[in-house]
């Protein structure tokens, strides 16, 4: 509720700051007004008052059915919010870091430009969610002999699933937010100095400062994205109909993850990659086999090719290659990699120091070059041998930030980070690779054990892929690094990444009790062919049959 005197034009009565509680305007002349907040019962208990909040009571006139003007009383009081700690972002890293100050009693601003959770909502969560519903279709489709021939969900079915559960997941997130006593503020933030934070016109004075605010999709310069033919991962989980035809741009982790979702649910895909493997971050084996399995599931893979130009005609997508291929499709998807969200912060004004690229340099602490302020998730820059984009890491940089705010001594190790490629199939790991592995370690030692010998994966009807674990050379017995691609290879990671994390040996692997039927037991073969108690494995125990693949 807000008690507020109306315009004598137009009636008009507006606050930004209703969600603080009860907003009192009080008009003392004509053009002064006494401002009174009466916080909300969960806020109060965090926050004495609001001595700073810049209240703006904003009113329009009407003249006229198309023109608006502005009222000749312009309302306005200007305050601001003081806090111990003013996040930008509210993505995953800028909320774990509000939620965990929060809950130590530190009062907390969160400023957010979109969608709570940003990326991680809009496209991380969204395109799992179609890849959930995508590998149910798969799966009855590889097991016709129980299932019949099924037909492909409908995509506006799809897409209002996937919808309803972002929603519930938004208010959820809100709903959390407000029993922690934070405060959230919509809109752009900027830097006016060190300490000060403007939004919309806005001010947030705080102690620290956390910049959270991810990053974008790369464009190519002079291709415009309309969001119906010419789409980025912000927009293609939008468009209004499955493409009877797409083209990718980008054989990474994104291109891959969409051109086989999309492929599955019958469009015609065509996944263009300058690279001359797709997922070129991971091991020869991993891309091979995911090669293979794309082929196979419909994917036209086209590597070793350029981008040159674009043109939208009558309704399609020409797509001209360096090597004079045209290609024609509905839609064209840009995965062509990421861009940090840090032009319009006003960052060279306060003196923080950025990369050609615009990403942050940090320390372990999360700490920029300005000591009070910190930036978290994939908008820091990472000494780290692979991009670590993920969700999980930012939260990881969120939680060792605000540990660093509270005074406490915290180091997150990245050498373990565990991870998930949500291709079809699967492809999860944790740790070094074997490539990185040997460069680092010298004769580092693996253990390769295909799903078609593992009972479960018979059960589940997908018996094939394989694990792959990594460890020290001879002497030294160190579990470095695991890979998997095959189907829930997920459930396999975050033992090995404990192991890893804590340099045990995969020995500990050798006499441990697997539960059967169980994919873990993988993990037990791998260590029993390194240590020689099993067969080693043979290239075409990769693919057992080609009945395994829809037709």
């Amino acid at each position: 509720m807000i008690d507020i005197e109306r315009c004598p034009h137009c009636g008009t009565r507006e606050t930004r700051f209703a969600a603080l509680g009860t907003v009192k305007l009080t008009k003392e002349t004509t053009r002064k007004w006494k401002c009174e907040i009466l916080l909300r019962s969960d806020l109060s208990k965090k926050w004495d008052s609001v001595s700073g909040i810049r209240l703006k009571v904003q009113c329009r006139c009407s003249s006229g059915p198309k023109k608006k003007l502005t009222c000749q009383y312009p309302l306005e009081e200007r305050i601001l919010i003081e806090c111990d700690v003013c996040v930008i972002g509210g993505g995953p890293g800028g909320l774990l870091a509000a939620t965990t100050l929060a809950m130590r009693g530190r009062k907390v601003v969160v400023v957010n430009e979109g969608p709570l959770m940003g990326y991680g909502i809009e496209g991380a969560f969204k395109s799992k969610s179609e890849f959930e519903i995508t590998r149910h279709y798969l799966q009855s489709r590889f097991r016709p002999e129980v299932f019949g021939n099924s037909s492909p969900p409908a995509w506006r079915s799809v897409r209002a699933g996937i919808e309803r559960s972002a929603q519930g997941l938004n208010v959820s997130l809100e709903d959390r937010l407000r029993r922690f006593g934070v405060i959230l503020i919509g809109g752009h933030a900027t830097f006016e100095n060190r300490n000060t934070v403007l939004i919309n016109d806005e001010s947030v004075r705080a102690a620290q400062v956390i910049i959270a605010t991810g990053t974008l999709p790369r464009l190519f310069p002079g291709i415009d994205v309309d969001g119906h033919h010419v789409v980025t991962s912000d927009e293609i989980m939008r468009i209004d109909s499955l493409p009877e035809s797409l083209v990718v741009l980008g054989g990474g982790v994104i291109g891959c993850e969409f051109a086989g979702m999309f492929a599955a649910l019958g469009s015609r895909v065509k996944l263009i990659d300058t690279q001359h493997r797709i997922l070129a971050s991971e091991d020869q084996d991993i891309s091979d086999f995911l090669s293979k399995a794309m082929v196979r599931n419909g994917v036209e893979v086209m590597s070793s090719c350029r981008f040159k130009s674009l043109k939208l005609e009558n309704g399609m997508v020409h797509t001209r290659l360096t090597n004079n291929v045209t290609l024609e499709s509905e839609v064209i998807l840009l995965a062509v990699g990421r861009t940090p969200c840090t032009q319009e912060l006003n960052l060279e004004s306060v003196g923080i120091d950025v990369d050609d690229r615009g990403y942050v340099p940090t320390n372990q602490h999360m700490q920029t070059n300005i000591p009070n302020i910190y930036a978290v998730g994939d908008v820091g820059l990472r000494n780290t041998p692979v991009d670590m984009a993920l969700v999980h890491v930012a939260q990881a940089e969120g939680r060792c930030s605000a540990y660093h705010i509270l005074g406490e001594d915290f180091h997150q190790s990245m050498d373990h980070i565990p991870y998930i490629i949500f291709t079809l199939p699967m492809v999860a790991g944790a740790g070094l690779a074997e490539s990185v592995a040997s460069e680092k370690y010298g004769n580092v030692r693996v253990g390769k054990y295909p799903f078609v010998r593992n009972h479960r994966a018979h059960a589940m009807g997908t018996p094939f892929g394989f694990v792959k674990l990594i460890v020290g050379p001879d002497g030294d017995d160190r579990m470095l690094g695991i890979r998997a691609i095959g189907r829930d290879v997920d459930s396999l990671i975050s033992a090995a990444s404990i192991m890893i994390e804590q340099q045990l040996p995969y020995t500990y692997l050798l006499n441990s009790i697997m539960p059967h039927p169980s994919l873990m037991e993988c993990l037990q073969g791998a260590a029993n062919i390194i240590s020689g108690d099993a067969l080693a494995f043979e290239e075409y125990e990769e693919f057992p049959t080609e009945g395994y693949f829809p037709s």
